[in-house]
């Protein structure tokens, strides 16, 4: 495998080090035969200002950060050609280059996949002009679609052998990135372009003007857009803490479960990804592992800790912790999604669970989750009064339930995962006892 790939990285640099440079070199020298002086000079002197104030004042993307210089030149290839766009973006990147340092290769492969870029567009818009099929608006419509996929593939080989990554996976990276404002940028320009042609040179300023107007408030949009950003992040970042917290506090009140939430959301999780879950639906199956035994904050300590076996009445009290829990999630105003998780999480596939007998899909998905991960730890976890059962009993005990206890699907994977993991991984998941429940357990105590 190791010679195709250092064989196809060859390849990849013969095509962006000597291919892009040597056909920058014949675009560029055939452009002195095509150039024609009559008032380009001015044209060209007014383009190569405009592009290098755009590549100055950058549109800031959520992720990206996206110039409007293409635009520029691409609205100079719709009014004077192929050789105002050319010369355009060689005096500007050489100028760019020098005041950056960029490295002199890298330099010489931007201009090359520019030009590139360019002259195939200038060349469609020559040959479009000459069958004269479709409307201009079609066809700028179309040469923006070209400039921008074929600059796309161009520049994505290049950023790909440049820091040697995959050449698909960039060009969708970088697709993904920012392709609806470049495009409406490039349709702006077409746009700028046709009031040029009708109105004279003079309507280079208001455009001027308008392409850095823009720039300034795609700027102000996704800065305020990255902040809103940052703030949902900020408030994830809370309930996450605020919800690990509440678990902890619930365990710390039983002794005998110490980090009992936080074993059966990670479970709960790995379950969740398993099926495909979107990344959204687990982590919502995560907190719902957190706080799926919230309610037992209204069982009291003498039965939520008693060291003997239950009686009847008290083992009822202790089935209502699913009521109780529902009803103070629901009362919160917040947290709605992890409502099945909290009621239902001891439902039985066969009808026979609370605490409302539900039976097999009418069971909420995220709760048949649980209902698996909740049994697991609760088998294979030490209490005072008995060691926990080895993994391998536990799971058969899964397998058994299965299709009247638990979702005969659900378990299935749920065994794959905990066989996937080495004996040392899974010591360390169920011997895990959370620092926050140590912590409130010694306040407590």
């Amino acid at each position: 495998m190791q010679p195709k790939t250092s064989l196809r990285r060859i390849a990849k640099g013969t095509v962006v080090q000597f291919g892009f440079v040597l056909g920058a070199i014949l675009i560029i020298y055939s452009s002195f035969f095509d150039w024609q002086s009559r008032d380009h000079w001015g044209v060209l002197s007014a383009y190569t200002l405009l592009t290098i104030l755009s590549t100055f004042t950058p549109v800031r993307l959520s992720n990206t950060i996206l110039t409007v210089n293409n635009a520029v030149i691409f609205s100079g290839i719709l009014l004077f050609g192929t050789s105002v766009g050319v010369w355009c973006a060689v005096i500007e990147a050489l100028i760019i280059s020098s005041l950056t340092r960029v490295n002199v290769i890298k330099a010489a492969v931007n201009i090359g996949q520019l030009v590139m870029t360019i002259w195939t567009v200038g060349f469609l818009k020559d040959w479009i002009v000459s069958i004269n099929a479709i409307s201009p608006i079609l066809a700028d419509l179309f040469l923006a679609v070209v400039y921008w996929l074929v600059n796309l593939i161009l520049c994505g080989l290049g950023i790909s052998y440049f820091y040697n990554k995959g050449w698909i996976e960039t060009v969708k990276e970088m697709a993904k990135g920012f392709t609806s404002t470049y495009l409406l940028l490039m349709v702006l320009a077409g746009v700028g372009s046709r009031l040029v042609e009708s109105h004279g040179l003079l309507t280079l300023i208001p455009m001027m003007i308008a392409f850095i107007t823009i720039s300034y408030v795609f700027h102000q949009y996704y800065s305020n857009v990255q902040k809103l950003q940052q703030k949902v992040e900020e408030i994830k970042t809370f309930n996450h803490r605020f919800l690990t917290t509440m678990a902890a506090s619930i365990d710390a009140r039983d002794h005998y479960t110490s980090g009992h939430s936080q074993r059966v959301a990670h479970w709960a999780r790995e379950i969740a990804k398993a099926i495909g879950l979107s990344s959204e639906k687990v982590e919502e199956v995560y907190f719902g592992g957190i706080l799926h035994d919230i309610g037992k904050i209204g069982i009291e300590d003498r039965i939520l800790n008693k060291k003997g076996k239950l009686t009847p009445e008290e083992y009822d009290q202790i089935k209502q912790h699913t009521v109780i829990g529902y009803d103070i999630i629901l009362q919160a105003g917040m947290f709605h999604e992890l409502l099945p998780a909290i009621r239902s999480h001891h439902e039985r596939m066969d009808g026979k669970g609370y605490p409302d007998g539900l039976k097999g899909e009418d069971i909420p998905l995220m709760a048949r989750i649980l209902a698996i991960s909740d049994a697991f730890d609760a088998m294979v976890a030490d209490r005072p009064y008995r060691k926990g059962l080895p993994v391998e009993d536990a799971l058969q005990e899964i397998r058994r339930g299965a299709g009247t206890q638990f979702d005969s699907e659900l378990a299935q994977h749920f065994i794959r995962v905990v066989n996937q993991l080495s004996r040392e991984e899974l010591e360390k998941i169920i011997q895990q006892d959370g620092h926050e429940t140590k912590q409130l357990q010694e306040v407590i105590d």
